[in-house]
């Protein structure tokens, strides 16, 4: 078979879209050909079978340029295709339906979000299926919805039972306030006042969100007002490789995204099999036995997530990879990069001999 891929951008060393680098890769080897358009390369090294097709943002085109562009590519490249997939933006479903119906080919839309908006309704009507990673992860409702689970790279994930002393509570995500570090930061020093614990420190991995420049130093005034004031660590943007390595030497992680967002920031260390404290209820299938211990509601208190944080941190180390190694086996199961791709691709064959 050969796709057709559209995503926006390609460049491993991105915060935020590195990870694409593996899903074209595992894609591409599953596909006879993988013709992939971007807004913007970084000129990865790709394997044989894969072409790439820029709209030329990483050389300067504005938006007309690049929608001309993109058109360009769609016109000469959809004829050839099996299909097309998208991936996230729905402004990518539109432009590509014209061509996807003019030539009778599927047109799939994958999308996590919980933000709703007038192109993605748009493109809810003009694609043939809908993938997301969990029941919650669309927001949406719609009969073409699949769930399909994330795609995240096991072998950078290996559990390795290895902490770092004082321990460490890792915090991945965006600095933004529906990721609620300062949720966070109440409870580490709630948590330190009850003096249940020994010293400990948090680190908030993420960089700053373009139009939120307020809350970092939000955070920092945040964290310096405290009494006891937790010890934090602000790491900025990360290259995934370097999370993958803040990951291992992590005692637990938190994600406190409410529901809707299904964010591979928590199923990331549940690879590496690392307790993680979530308050998203599409999470609980992964934790089993270890719900009374990890899950949060989504309303919960500053004192609630301070106890779970307690809870943990006074299991050994060789406990808390006993509690996460279950959260590791489920989430291989259902999450990792070859589990999607082949499911991917088995609905790629189906769609195809549908059109």
């Amino acid at each position: 078979m050969r796709w057709l891929m559209i995503t926006r951008k390609l460049d491993p060393a991105d915060e935020r879209a590195g990870f694409m680098i593996r899903w074209v890769e595992a894609l591409a080897a599953r596909l006879d050909h993988l013709d992939v358009i971007c807004q913007e390369s970084a000129n990865p090294p790709l394997p044989a079978n894969v072409t790439v097709y820029s709209m030329g943002k990483e050389s300067g085109a504005g938006r007309i340029a690049q929608a001309a562009r993109l058109t360009g590519h769609l016109r000469r490249l959809v004829p050839g295709a099996d299909g097309v997939f998208c991936h996230m933006i729905p402004r990518y479903v539109i432009f590509a339906a014209p061509w996807t119906r003019r030539h009778g080919k599927p047109l799939l839309h994958w999308y996590t979000h919980r933000q709703i908006s007038p192109e993605l309704r748009l493109a809810r009507r003009l694609a043939t299926r809908i993938l997301t990673a969990a029941p919650g992860s669309y927001p949406l409702p719609s009969a073409k919805v699949v769930v399909m689970g994330h795609g995240i790279e096991a072998d950078l994930f290996p559990a390795i039972a290895d902490e770092t002393s004082p321990p460490e509570i890792l915090m991945i995500g965006r600095l933004s306030r529906i990721k609620r570090q300062d949720w966070l930061l109440r409870a580490a020093s709630k948590a330190l006042a009850g003096g249940a614990t020994g010293p400990f420190h948090i680190a908030l991995v993420g960089g700053v969100v373009e139009h939120e420049p307020d809350v970092l130093p939000a955070l920092h005034r945040l964290a310096e007002s405290l009494d006891p004031a937790p010890e934090v660590v602000f790491t900025g943007a990360l290259p995934h490789s370097r999370v993958a390595e803040l990951i291992q030497g992590c005692a637990a992680a938190v994600n406190l995204s409410p529901p809707g967002l299904f964010d591979k920031a928590a199923l990331e260390p549940m690879l590496a099999g690392k307790p993680v404290i979530v308050t998203n209820p599409d999470f609980v299938p992964l934790l089993g036995e270890a719900g009374d211990w990890l899950l949060l509601p989504p309303d919960a208190s500053d004192d609630d997530l301070a106890d779970r944080i307690v809870r943990l941190l006074a299991l050994s180390p060789e406990e808390r990879a006993a509690l996460g190694a279950g959260l590791r086996a489920r989430a291989l199961a259902a999450h990792s990069l070859d589990g999607l791709m082949d499911r991917l691709v088995a609905l790629m064959r189906e769609e195809a001999g549908h059109a």
